[in-house]
């Protein structure tokens, strides 16, 4: 009984061995031997043909799922991982590694698994999670340095580099790119397409040393076109423009610009283009090509909403509910093989009650029967062990996905709380509140940014003063802004011009030029402007407005100076437009006022209805007997009481001031 125990155990190993041999797909096989060579060819072209190298991973992945190649299959979802990572659609990425990752590690191959780690080491990296990143790049380096793999050594060594850069540690991030750099020209064959020079200069730029940044950015790029990797070339390119910019050489910038987004705009590689629409934005503003520079701000726009938009967030939400799917039915399948189990147990039991009359031809039947159920319960049980990892792991990818949007969130804010800082910092560089003094400025954007801002210079003897109401509130108003600003400074500071109605004459024909706002049409853009001229030789306000008021108040009466019935950039009756002036005669006791109309269209929390201009006007008369800065504290506090709880409707700003 125990040699025919040995033998039936000796064929069930061989059947075992045999099946687990076919589920890897037969190297020998045709195949087998395609998937091989696909693989193969996505990893010599994805970086200077990523379209064509993506039908070469997903045609490898279907023949290995056929033939239940699991090797092949592991590498061909590693392969577009990269590829959806150097599109920038990260979510799609993060899946296919972590696929491989569970393949690879099924399959127990150490360098596979190793390069898994350090692909999802990259996402957490991407989305400025520097603690997981950093604890998957160690985990990868570990493997490598074990397989004494020098040349992904290397990758790894730069990439923790990164990030302790990224997280401010900029001696550990040096001492980290140098070591690198040190190996990599030691033995520059051990990875023909690693690029160790650019982080290098990175480090240099953050330093404001851009000769030695250029020198290394240079190299990269000599690095990258050596090795055809057009989405290097592009990335290099936008990095050299950002230099040129920096440090003043805005033609230069302008060629590497747009060189950069030929390349990316070919490759689709949108992270690149993104970089290279805002770094040309920039450089066409620092040029006073302001239609260019709108052009890009736009491209830049609509590009970074396609890679952060709600419907992404639709995705994420829906790979989330497929994630509880699936962990749903997985523990009913838990449930079916506990409740088999349990039966064969019974079975088993049962075995043991019959006759004794039979027992010598029963107890061969029972080793046999008994082995089977202890094979099918121990297959049983790891099932449920890897059932149970699965679910653990669709848990960490739902984290993974709240993560990134969460970071998504967070890099949206903090671009435009940059513009921000941007927009306040254009409306004080010509020092409005140092030389009028007695003054105020109540600003209150309805978003981060606004539509609403103010102008002033100074020419001779002339303070000029401009409130510009911009179509819209946030990005939009905040676009339109820097075209206001760039504009009034075209007009009155390049031009010479200090008459208050031929200043809106000309901005109106200039903003709809720029604009090309030519017809009338249901998306015409405009801007409402109160514009002041304080002569202190004649002792006179010149006024001027376009669908904006003037308040004057004198010995506690309102007066209100009414401007023209027509806006600025509105093409609407635009040959008949003809801007006039207004002239008072400056005295003791006199505030002047100017205010866009966020202010009186706010609705009140108890009464649901607008302040109105009537109230606004009656407040500015009972608080201009105050210092201005009290005025402003009294605005703040009487829109907080009216407002309550209600949303703000509208950005609001209010200006006044003395022309003594």
């Amino acid at each position: 009984m125990r040699i025919t125990t040995t033998v039936l155990f000796f064929v069930f190993l061989l059947t075992s061995f045999t099946f687990n041999s076919f589920s890897q797909g037969g190297n020998g096989s045709a195949d087998s031997i395609e998937v091989i060579r696909l693989n193969n060819l996505f990893k010599l072209q994805y970086r200077s043909e990523p379209a064509k190298s993506f039908e070469y991973a997903n045609t490898a992945l279907e023949i290995s799922q056929r033939i239940n190649f699991l090797s092949g299959e592991a590498t061909a979802y590693n392969n577009l991982g990269v590829y959806y990572k150097q599109k920038g659609d990260y979510d799609k990425a993060l899946k296919n590694y972590r696929l491989a990752f569970n393949l690879y590690e099924s399959l127990h191959q150490k360098e596979g698994v190793a390069k898994s780690l350090s692909n999802i080491g990259n996402i957490y990296s991407i989305n400025d999670d520097y603690e997981q990143a950093l604890k998957y790049y160690t985990q990868a380096r570990d493997i490598f340095s074990e397989l004494n793999d020098q040349g992904k050594l290397l990758m790894i060594l730069n990439n923790i580099g990164s990030i302790y850069l990224d997280n401010g540690q900029e001696i550990e991030a040096i001492h980290y790119y140098q070591q690198v750099l040190n190996i990599y020209n030691k033995n520059p064959y051990q990875s023909s397409l690693f690029d160790p020079f650019s982080n290098i200069g990175k480090v240099y730029f953050d330093r404001q040393e851009y000769d030695s940044a250029l020198f290394y950015f240079n190299k990269s790029l000599k690095k990258e076109e050596a090795d055809d990797n057009k989405f290097g070339i592009a990335s290099a390119l936008v990095k050299i423009a950002r230099l040129h910019n920096a440090r003043g050489s805005y033609l230069a910038a302008e060629g590497a610009g747009l060189d950069a987004v030929d390349l990316a705009d070919e490759i689709n590689a949108k992270p690149i283009l993104l970089d290279a629409y805002s770094t040309l934005a920039e450089v066409y503003l620092h040029l006073d090509d302001l239609e260019n520079s709108y052009v890009y701000m736009n491209q830049y726009h609509i590009m970074s909403d396609s890679l952060f938009n709600e419907s992404s967030r639709r995705a994420i939400a829906e790979l989330e509910k497929a994630i509880e799917l699936e962990q749903k039915e997985k523990e009913i399948a838990l449930l079916k093989k506990e409740s088999e189990i349990k039966d064969l147990q019974y079975k088993n039991s049962q075995l043991f009650n019959y006759s004794t009359v039979a027992l010598s031809l029963l107890l061969l039947a029972l080793a046999i029967i008994s082995y089977l159920k202890f094979k099918q319960n121990r297959k049983a049980k790891s099932l449920l062990e890897y059932q149970n990892k699965q679910i653990l792991e669709s848990k960490k990818a739902i984290e993974v996905q709240k993560m990134k949007l969460e970071s998504w969130n967070q890099n949206i804010t903090d671009s435009i709380e940059y513009a921000k800082n941007l927009q306040e910092g254009i409306m004080n560089k010509n020092n409005f509140k140092e030389n009028i003094p007695s003054s105020f400025v109540f600003y209150q954007p309805k978003d981060i940014v606004s539509g609403d801002f103010y102008w002033y210079a100074r020419q001779s003897n002339y303070d000029i003063l401009a409130l510009i109401d911009c179509t819209g509130h946030g990005v939009a108003g905040a676009f339109m802004t820097v075209i206001a600003n760039a504009t009034m400074n075209q007009i009155v500071i390049d031009e010479k011009e200090t008459d208050t109605h031929k200043i809106l004459q000309k901005l109106d024909e200039k903003v709809r030029e720029i604009l090309k706002q030519k017809e009338v049409t249901t998306m015409n853009y405009s801007m409402d402007v109160s514009l002041c001229k304080i002569d202190y030789d004649k002792n006179i306000l010149t006024f001027s407005g376009a669908k904006r008021p003037l308040y004057v108040v004198e010995n506690n009466e309102l007066k209100e100076f009414k401007g023209n019935s027509f806006t600025i950039g509105d093409y609407y009756n635009s040959p008949d437009k003809k801007f006039t002036f207004q002239e008072i005669d400056i005295s003791d006791n006199q505030c002047f006022y100017l205010s866009s109309d966020g202010y009186a269209d706010q609705f009140g929390m108890q009464t649901q209805k607008k302040y109105l201009r009537k109230r606004f006007k009656g407040l500015l008369e009972n608080i201009a007997s105050k210092s201005f800065s009290e005025q402003e504290k009294s605005l703040r506090k009487e829109m907080k009481r009216w407002q309550g709880e209600m949303e703000q409707t509208d950005d609001m700003l209010v200006i006044g001031f003395s022309a003594k």
